[in-house]
C-alpha cells in the first residue's frame, strides 16, 4: 500500500521537484502522513506555475521539510495539511529575456483530464498551507534585495473570513458552470532589506 502512494507521490511532485526518488519519502499510511527532507526545486517548473516574467528567473529553490497530513475519514470537510518548515528562494534579473514561460505544471496535468468540478477538485483546493519561514534573496546589476516572512498560512473560509468545515468555503453557480472559494493569507513578520 505504501508504495502504490509513494508512486503517486512521484508522479505528481516530481513535476516540481529535482533528484526524487522513493527512498527520500517516509510515509506512515495508518496515521495520514508523509514526509520530505532536502528537496530541491525545479527552477523551470516554478517559473512556469508562477508565471514570471520573462526578465525574472529562478536560480535556486530548496524547502527542508515538508510535511504532509491527510485526514482520509474527514476529506469532504477538513483540509490536507501541508507544513513547509524553511524555503529558500534565489532569483535575479536576466541580462537578456529568458525563453517565455512554458504551460505551468498543474495546467497541464488539469488540462488532459476531465474539466468537471468533482471530489478530487474540492480536496485540492481545500489544501491549507503554513510555511514556517521563506526566504528569498534577489539580485540585479543595480540592487540587491533580501525578503522574508515567517509563519505564513494559507486556508479555506467561509465568505466572512471565518475558518469552517470545507462545504462551506465555497459556492457554486451551476447556470455559469464556475465555483467561487474562498482564501486566507495570514503571517506574523515581514522583512524587507535592499541594497544599491
Amino acid at each position: 500500500m505504501a508504495g502504490l502512494i509513494k508512486k503517486q507521490i512521484l508522479k505528481h511532485l516530481s513535476k516540481f521537484a529535482k533528484n526524487l526518488s522513493a527512498d527520500s519519502i517516509n510515509i506512515s499510511t495508518l496515521r495520514g502522513e508523509g514526509e520530505l527532507n532536502n528537496l530541491e526545486l525545479d527552477c523551470v517548473a516554478l517559473q512556469n506555475l508562477m508565471n514570471l516574467p520573462t526578465w525574472l528567473q529562478f536560480n535556486h529553490a530548496k524547502c527542508n521539510r515538508v510535511h504532509v497530513k491527510i485526514p482520509f475519514t474527514k476529506l469532504k470537510t477538513a483540509p490536507i495539511t501541508i507544513l513547509l518548515d524553511s524555503v529558500e528562494l534565489d532569483m535575479s534579473t536576466c541580462e537578456k529575456p529568458r525563453a517565455p514561460n512554458g504551460a505551468s505544471p498543474i495546467q497541464a496535468s488539469a488540462s488532459s483530464g476531465d474539466s468537471s468540478y468533482g471530489f478530487v477538485q474540492k480536496v485540492l483546493e481545500g489544501i491549507a498551507v503554513r510555511i514556517n519561514s521563506i526566504s528569498v534573496n534577489f539580485t540585479s546589476a543595480v540592487f540587491k534585495a533580501e525578503f522574508q516572512i515567517s509563519q505564513l498560512l494559507l486556508f479555506s473560509t467561509d465568505p466572512e473570513g471565518k475558518q469552517t468545515d470545507l462545504r462551506f468555503t465555497r459556492i457554486l453557480n451551476k447556470e455559469w458552470g464556475q465555483v467561487l472559494t474562498f482564501k486566507k493569507v495570514t503571517w506574523q513578520t515581514m522583512r524587507i532589506v535592499t541594497d544599491a
